[in-house]
């Protein structure tokens, strides 16, 4: 606990001095603590420190950490909430090859100009060729909700959820494929988990404000 001090002051030279680059910060982290560190002060009981703690695993922890991270995304501290989704996003993106990146980018272009086939196509190549991220089944879930294949998207966001239970938009999505199959039931069921794996995920909440609405069945 002697060094959290440091950490604290790495976090606020990034978030309040201009031209702070993340890049330094995440340097000075690495140079002062270990991702095992990190994760052990993730536990503490002060709010800040747990806040921080997540924040600076964001930078050098690997997927290896997105289970810990993924603890914290219902904890009681909002700012600890945030800094636990945030470091989740950044590991996961930090942790693409280049070729992985760029592919995603390109299904994603794909998928905003509604060219869905070729979309589903590259999606497929990113699965085959990384292996077991929970990011590739999520955006081809993604496609295949736009597509209609609710089944297919189905089975996607569960991979998505058995790769990373702490997924609580592949648990949104799932909620969703549920809907269009006026399954409301089971709908209701992934977005009530959704917001309890993730409470300020708002989409969720609409969602079940909706279900109490004419439209539910169940």
């Amino acid at each position: 606990m002697s060094r959290l001090p440091k950490l604290v002051e790495f976090f606020d030279v990034c978030m309040n001095e201009r031209g702070a680059s993340i890049a330094f910060a995440a340097v000075q982290v690495a140079a002062w603590y270990t991702p095992a560190t990190l994760s052990r002060l993730m536990g503490a009981s002060q709010g800040q420190v747990r806040m921080v703690a997540a924040w600076g695993l964001g930078m050098i922890g690997d997927e290896s950490y997105l289970r810990p991270l993924g603890h914290l995304l219902r904890d009681e501290v909002r700012s600890v909430r945030t800094a636990a989704d945030e470091a989740r996003r950044s590991i996961l993106f930090r942790t693409q090859s280049p070729w992985h990146r760029r592919t995603a980018e390109e299904v994603e272009d794909f998928l905003a100009a509604a060219e869905l086939d070729k979309a589903s196509e590259l999606a497929d190549q990113l699965i085959e060729e990384t292996e077991l991220r929970s990011d590739a089944y999520l955006l081809r879930a993604w496609i295949r909700f736009c597509s209609t294949k609710w089944e297919a998207a189905i089975a996607d966001c569960k991979k998505t959820l058995f790769i990373d239970p702490f997924c609580y938009r592949a648990c949104g999505a799932l909620g969703q494929c549920f809907w269009h199959q006026n399954r409301n039931a089971a709908a209701r069921e992934c977005f009530y988990e959704s917001t309890r794996l993730y409470p300020d995920f708002e989409p969720a909440h609409l969602a079940l404000r909706m279900l109490q609405g004419p439209r539910s069945l169940a």
